[in-house]
């Protein structure tokens, strides 16, 4: 397959994107990148492997992500330029090409991401949330290797990634969204999501919980050794606070609060929309600037004289 794709390297598809470099390739396909030969403009092309081109389902939801991510029209959301199918059926979609790193990628650096960054990444994923919710639009696989940390103009800008399983509000018909089917990654989902219920915007804020919960302990809360074991504790196992699993690193009890709440487990406790949790996240960033709050010494937050306040949990 690694062979196949490579060789598509100078081909011209669409009649106007020349792919010019393969960046990565996986079980459903490849993505390049290319160069609108007309504009010389570069893109991202993500190619489906003609034997996931050939299944319906897997076309619809790859459909799905284009008409999502591009319905939002958000700088914190990747950017959807085209999508079509080629002469010979496989699937194509044209995104935005960007320059940067995962968030997974950067997490696992020793040193990688400081308070103030992690901070300041989470307050764009909030927003870039708040935004897709606002078009009625759920993603519902929030995770680190779905938040691309892109440099633009010498800022860092996220860009979240991956709406083949959003779940769009209005469409109940839809049978990638029916109740009762479980879709996402287990360290990051929801109860509710993880029994197969239905789901509204806080399923995403208890995701973002949990990245937040692994961004500050550098681990997630639940795990187990099957996808099922991971799930059940989402769902009947109390969230530990985060403070609990860094003894040497300590987190400060306003972020424990955030953390806690975000991730509550019945759903009308939690942070009610994403505005409110970014609303929570800046809180603790102003905290963390003011004289008596946490300080950051060598990419750690000290916990010194923060207080629990100021957390408004979901009515």
């Amino acid at each position: 397959m690694e062979g196949q794709n490579a060789s598509m390297i100078g081909q011209i598809i669409g009649g106007r994107y020349r792919l010019t470099k393969l960046l990565g390739e996986g079980g459903m396909g490849a993505v390049y990148a290319a160069e609108h030969i007309n504009i010389t403009k570069t893109v991202a092309v993500k190619l489906l492997h003609p034997e996931i081109s050939s299944n319906q389902e897997a076309v619809t939801r790859f459909k799905q992500e284009a008409q999502s991510a591009s319905s939002i029209g958000h700088p914190n959301i990747i950017g959807i330029d085209d999508f079509f199918t080629m002469e010979d059926g496989r699937v194509c979609l044209i995104m935005e090409f960007l320059k940067g790193e995962s968030l997974n990628d950067r997490m696992v650096v020793p040193g990688g991401l400081a308070p103030d960054q992690a901070i300041d990444l989470m307050v764009q994923v909030c927003e870039g949330l708040e935004a897709a919710h606002d078009k009625g639009i759920i993603h519902r696989d929030m995770k680190p290797e779905n938040v691309f940390i892109a440099t633009v103009h010498g800022r860092e800008i996220v860009k979240i990634l991956d709406f083949g399983i959003a779940k769009v509000t209005g469409n109940e018909d839809n049978n990638l969204t029916k109740t009762g089917t479980v879709f996402g990654t287990p360290h990051y989902m929801s109860p509710e999501q993880a029994l197969g219920h239905k789901v509204d915007v806080r399923a995403d804020v208890y995701s973002v919980g949990v990245m937040l919960f692994e961004i500050f302990t550098g681990q997630v809360p639940f795990q187990a050794e099957s996808f099922m074991g991971v799930l059940s504790q989402h769902i009947t196992k109390p969230t530990p606070a985060p403070s609990s699993f860094t003894p040497g690193r300590p987190v400060p009890p306003m972020m424990d609060d955030i953390i806690l709440t975000a991730m509550a487990k019945e759903v009308d406790k939690r942070f009610a929309s994403m505005g409110a949790l970014k609303g929570a996240l800046m809180a603790f960033r102003d905290a963390m600037h003011a004289p008596d709050g946490p300080k950051v010494v060598t990419g750690k937050v000290e916990a010194a004289a923060v207080a629990a306040a100021g957390v408004a949990a979901a009515p």
